[in-house]
This record gives structure tokens, sequence and C-alpha cells, in this order.
């Protein structure tokens, strides 16, 4: 992962106390950006080369404002990432594990090495933090195993290189969890082999690491030459830094016994954390006030919300008014009705009359309904074999298309008539022409039935539209399977999430549904 994450996990190692903290500034973008899919595409890639909290909070609001139904499994992938993403960091794991699996799913699906290799070590940090380590080192192998193959893009928005280093290092503060110090160093030597020629901050932790390693196996010497390459590797302002070095020089002088430097080194250590925790005690303090900045902010809105409520009383006290104003008046009425019932009882003796000549009338629009009904059903039939005609003429010249291809594949001099041919036919019958017309023909049997369907589901797909009219029409799932060159599983699937995207029980049937529209 990113540095943020790293330095994250590196403090839980050492004993630190981090919290991320997301700001709340971020760009703004509308509900019709054109550039949703690209944006959010280069918003992951460049979020993998700088992990950024406004980045994020921008992208999650985009995310938010673009609520549409996007069929791209490779954009919806990175969403998901990006859900996942903001609950890891808000330490909702079980919430960010569901979304990075998810991720993984379509990510699997749509061949995205890349993307597959950041879950498994973004699911490795989160394992660790919950002290699962044996799950977290599986999961940083497998990114490693990844980002190994994946060739360099010259697209220099992102790096595998730079994504294999984190992984390592990740691999390096996991090892040290579990106490498996000869582990630890392994990783740590194949990163600095990695960051070679590579002027990097990690590189004086991985030399400390080492050395810490090898204080804990007795290995001096190197323990020495390590921590030599890590002082030379620190900048002299990184307090913190400071105080691990000479903290591990201490326990170097206290195992050789030289207990006076030993004391000297620790003593070291405790200034620099000092200093360390007066920069931190700072940053707390800026922090505690940008928190009172907020609490004036919400105290002043507590106060919009207090006005806004007595205004709501006083409303109440007026309607509760005018409820008694219009009690008054009902009762008035129901005196006036009264009187009225009177005559309304000798209109509904002459009712009853109307009503016994309307039955009569009725039977007879009985009659006419069934008619009607067939019609329709005969209606329904000639728009069936209208459809399946179509579909036939289009395999007929798919197979022509087809035909032409072997032949021009198996005849290296194919002559360039043929393939204009061959792009003519291509284009003679189109999938959206076929779809227009079978809507014009499917609306004069059911007026209105799209525009009442597009209200009760509105992200429904063309393709679920498609298979909405198969089910009003009363096809069974071999005969759509016929009609559209799919297998009937393939027609179940797409019925069962067109009741899942309407919101449908399994008991409840789509038939019915659809049939009232």
């Amino acid at each position: 992962m990113m540095n943020k994450i790293l330095i994250y996990s590196l403090f839980l190692c050492l004993g630190g106390n981090v919290t991320p903290i997301l700001t709340l500034k971020y760009h703004t973008y509308h509900h019709d950006d054109k550039n949703y899919k690209e944006k959010i595409t280069q918003a992951f890639y460049l979020y993998q080369n700088k992990e950024s909290a406004r980045l994020l909070d921008s992208t999650l609001q985009l995310i938010k404002l673009n609520k549409k139904n996007i069929e791209e499994e490779s954009i919806n992938s990175k969403v998901l990432y990006f859900k996942g993403i903001n609950n890891f960091y808000l330490h909702r794991y079980k919430k960010a594990e569901k979304y990075f699996l998810e991720s993984f799913e379509l990510a699997e699906k749509t061949n995205d090495y890349f993307l597959k290799a950041v879950l498994y070590n973004l699911r490795g940090i989160m394992y660790s933090q919950e002290k699962k380590y044996l799950e977290a080192h599986q999961f940083y192998k497998k990114a490693i195993d990844i980002y190994s193959k994946i060739k360099e893009s010259k697209n220099k928005t992102f790096s595998c290189k730079n994504q294999l280093i984190h992984s390592y290092y990740n691999l390096v503060v996991n090892a040290r969890k579990m106490k498996k110090w000869k582990e630890s160093s392994k990783y740590a030597n194949i990163c600095l082999e990695l960051l070679k020629n590579n002027k990097k901050k990690g590189i004086g932790r991985l030399y400390y690491f080492i050395a810490d390693n090898s204080l804990e196996l007795k290995d001096n010497k190197t323990a020495l030459f390590n921590l030599k390459k890590a002082s030379n590797s620190f900048l002299k302002n990184d307090f913190y830094a400071n105080a691990l070095i000479n903290k591990a020089y201490g326990k170097l002088y206290e195992s050789k016994k030289k207990y006076v430097k030993a004391i000297n080194s620790y003593k070291k250590a405790n200034t620099s954390l000092q200093k360390d925790n007066v920069i931190r005690e700072k940053k707390l303090e800026k922090s505690f006030i940008k928190e009172l900045n907020l609490e004036n902010k919400l105290k002043q809105e507590k106060d919009i919300v207090i006005v806004e409520q007595n205004e709501k009383i006083f409303l109440s006290f007026l309607i509760i008014v005018l409820m008694l104003i219009l009690t008054f008046f009902f009762y008035n009425s129901w005196i006036i009705n009264k009187k009225k019932n009177i005559e309304i009882k000798k209109l509904n003796e002459e009712l009853k009359i109307l009503v016994s000549n309307l039955k009569t009338k009725n039977k007879d629009l009985l009659v006419s309904k069934k008619e009607i009904e067939s019609l329709l059903k005969l209606n329904e039939q000639s728009l069936f074999s209208r459809v399946l005609k179509i579909s036939t003429y289009n395999d007929a010249i798919n197979k022509i298309i087809n035909e032409i291809d072997i032949y021009m594949d198996n005849n290296s001099k194919a002559s360039k008539y043929l393939m204009t041919i061959r792009r003519k036919l291509k284009t003679l019958i189109s999938e959206e022409e076929l779809w227009e017309d079978f809507k014009i023909q499917f609306e004069k049997i059911r007026p209105e039935f799209f525009n009442k369907l597009k209200k009760v589901a509105p992200i429904l797909s063309v393709n679920d539209l498609k298979h909405c009219t198969y089910i009003v029409l009363n096809l069974k799932n071999k005969e759509v399977a016929q009609l559209i060159n799919v297998s009937p599983r393939s027609v179940e699937t797409a019925r069962y999430r067109i009741k899942k995207k309407m919101g449908l029980e399994k008991e409840e049937n789509l038939y019915d549904l659809l049939s009232s529209l």
C-alpha cells in the first residue's frame, strides 16, 4: 500500500498510536458528470501513487452524487474499492472486508490483476491490525506474486515496482509482530535490493529493522553495521527515528555490558522522544483548535435547529386551531347531511332499478372483454413471431458474415469488395434498431408499459427491459433462450437479477407485477 498506510502499520508495530484523520475538503462534482467513469479510474490509479485524504473524499462524493446504474464491472470494482477504503479508515473492518470481497470478485471477472494485488495487500494490513498475522502473511505473499508478474506500464500514474516494495515492507513489519526476526530481516534485505539507487524515506526504517532483528538474534556485528546505515539515512529532525536508533544502541551496549554507554544511549532516546512528544502535542493542539471551531459551528447549527423547532411549534398551534374550526364546520355539515339522508333513501330505490339495468349491460361488456383479450393474445403471438423472424434474419446475416470471415482467413488474397460486403452486412441490422422497432410494436399492445416500468424500477438496463417484455408475453425460459441465442440458465439468472433490482421477495411473482402495469 501507500506511504500513509505503511507508516500507520509501522507505528502500530512499534507501539505508536496513530489515527488517520480524513479532511472534509473536496472538489465539487455535478450529477450530470459526463466523465464519471474516467474520473473513477483516474482517481483509483492516483490514489495508488499518493494516498490522499482529499482525493478519497472527493471520489466518495463523486460516487454519492452519481448513483446511476453503471454496467461496466471494471468501474464498479473500483467504486467498491473506494467504499471499502473509507470503511477501513473508520475501523469498520467487517464492512470494509465485505466491499473488498465484492471488488475482488469483479476484478477477477475483468482480469484486473493490479486491483487484485492492491486488495490482497490491503486485506493483509487489515488482518495484521486485527492480530491475524498468519492470514496477513498469506495476503501479502499473494499480492507480491501478482505484482511480480505484471509488466511495468508506460503510464507513469502508478508503478508496480513501488507496490511490490510496499508489500515486502508490510511483510517485514508483520514478521516482526510474530517475532520471526530472521524472516523479517530477509524481507527487509529484499526491500533494500528493490530500493537500490533510490533515495526513499523507508530505507532508514529497513536498516533499523534489520539491526533490531539482529539484536534479538544476538548478532551484534550485523546490528552495529545496520545501525550505522540507519543513522546515516534518517534526518536529524526526525526525533522519533533518532529515539529508535539510540534505544537500539542502548540494547547493543547493554548486551556487551557497557552499561555507562547504554545509559547514555537510553537518555538520548528519552530526550528525542520528549522532543517528538512536544511536536506531537503541538499538532494535537492544532487539531484541538479545529475541533473547538467545529463545536462552535455545531452550536450555531443547533441554535438554528431550535429556532426552526419553535417555528414548527407555532405552526402546530395554528394547525390545532384550524382543526377545531374544521371540526365545528364538519359538525354543522353532519346536521345538514342528516336532513339530506331522507332524500338519499328515496334516490337509493331509484338507483336499485338502475343497477339491475346495468347488470344486464355488464354481461354484454364481459363478452366484449373476452373478444378483446383474444385479440390481444393474437397480437402478442404476432409480435413474438415478428421478433423471432427478425432474430432469424439477424442470425442468417451473422452466419454469412462468419462464412466470409472463414473465407478471408483461408484466402489471404481476398478482395476488398468482399470486405466491403462484410462491413455492410454487419451494419444492416443494428441491435438498437431492432430494440426500437420492438418497443414500438410492443407498446401498441401495452401502451405506456415502459414508462410505468421505469417508475417502478428506474435502474433496469435495456437488457432487463427486453427480458421484462418476454415475461409479459408469457414466454418460457427455453423459448427466450432460443430467441436470443443463450442458455436457459442465463435467462433464469437475468430474471433473478430483475427481481432483485425491483426489490421483490423470493415468493413474489414477477409475472403478476409486470402484467399489472
